[in-house]
């Protein structure tokens, strides 16, 4: 915000993030009644515990620690400034204008979702439906294979001659991969097809336990001779152990679908 370019003195920098929240606390009234929870007043304008309090938990879930005493006096410092700059009816101006309303649209929109949201609820047997749908989507397979990486084409494709020949893949591992593993024989041991690189996880996809690849597999990092050893589906996490994520899910999946019928229902122009 062009304001706090201006703000020399005892804003600091966690500070500033009230600016965006004060306008949450504040009235804006200047013949508003003070509540009773008002910690101070600027010119008849109140400021309330509850902004402090509101201003506190956002400065602790960013992980500073949250002095109220200090956060009463930038509310002060804000409102100040607020009314300094409503004499000059910056409020008026259309940058600001269009700033102001995003925030109170983002606001609005964002208690109106977490309203709908808490009175939502599902039941186990919607519960374990998503479950079930999670877990289809999910790919489970698991690999575990061993590679000889080699710097050239014709330096994998000589490999695998050789293994056609009859030559143990540990053993030409251990004299041509440019790769550690070749150290030991070639093993990767277990892992997932989204760890590697696409083209290796490709080729392992493909395969059949036991084979290895009749042609090299170029990647970013040379080529590859593969050999699939094992393939297996990794266990699913338990329903029980998933259930608040689930809950969640379903709860984002509604509101989703709920905006889409808001959406329908509205008049909605959309100008070139």
């Amino acid at each position: 915000m062009p304001v706090a370019k201006v703000i020399s003195h005892p804003l600091s920098a966690p500070a500033l993030m009230l600016a965006a929240l004060f306008s949450m606390g504040s009235t804006h009234a200047q013949d508003a009644a003070i509540p009773d929870d008002a910690r101070a007043t600027v010119n008849g304008r109140p400021i309330s515990e509850l902004s402090i309090n509101n201003v506190a938990e956002q400065i602790t879930a960013s992980g500073e620690q949250a002095d109220k005493s200090r956060i009463l006096d930038e509310l002060i410092n804000l409102e100040v400034l607020t009314q300094a700059a409503e004499k000059l009816e910056l409020d008026k101006l259309p940058e600001i204008a269009a700033s102001l309303q995003l925030q109170y649209t983002q606001t609005m929109a964002n208690a109106y979702l977490a309203r709908q949201g808490a009175d939502m609820s599902f039941s186990e047997e919607e519960l374990r439906a998503e479950y079930d749908a999670q877990s289809a989507a999910v790919d489970r397979a698991e690999y575990r294979a061993s590679h000889i990486l080699l710097e050239s084409e014709e330096d994998a494709a000589n490999v695998i001659a050789e293994l056609a020949a009859g030559k143990s893949f540990e053993e030409l591992a251990k004299e041509n991969s440019v790769d550690p593993a070749g150290e030991n024989g070639g093993d990767l041991g277990w892992f997932q097809a989204d760890t590697m690189v696409p083209e290796f996880t490709a080729a392992v996809a493909e395969m059949e336990v036991g084979d290895t690849s009749a042609s090299p597999v170029q990647s970013e990092f040379g080529y590859h001779v593969i050999k699939l050893v094992d393939r297996r589906d990794a266990a699913l996490p338990d329903f029980e152990s998933v259930k608040s994520g689930l809950s969640n899910l379903a709860v984002r999946k509604a509101l989703a679908k709920h905006v889409e019928e808001l959406r329908a229902a509205a008049e909605i122009d959309v100008r070139d």
